[in-house]
């Protein structure tokens, strides 16, 4: 197994067990990304590592890491977009709509 691959894994296995890996499917573009995502709460669900990689593989979904800049740089998984907590609402319109958004950070 390659470091690239072991990266993977661990960070994977790491956002399974500290943040639950969420769906952000109702983040309003004029609302504050606090407030978006308590009025969500309905709306986001927990998916498995598993789940992940299956909807990543299948196009279905967008990996969105939460984290700040620096954060990100520091190591973060392959093909997510680095959109930090504060700026999600100034930013939604850069999600799909026909996607899953699967946000993480650790």
């Amino acid at each position: 197994m390659n470091l690239s691959t072991t990266r993977v894994l661990i960070a994977l296995a790491a956002l399974a067990a500290l943040f639950s890996i969420v769906t952000i499917k109702a983040i309003s573009t004029n609302a504050s990304a606090a407030t978006s995502l308590a009025q969500a709460s309905d709306d986001v669900c927990r998916i498995t590592p598993d789940e992940v990689r299956d909807l990543l593989k299948r196009n279905k979904a967008v990996l969105v890491d939460v984290r700040g800049v620096e954060a990100y740089k520091a190591g973060h998984i392959k093909s997510a977009l680095s959109i930090p907590f504060s700026e999600i609402g100034e930013r939604a319109k850069e999600l799909p709509r026909d996607k899953m958004i699967i946000a993480y950070c650790s």
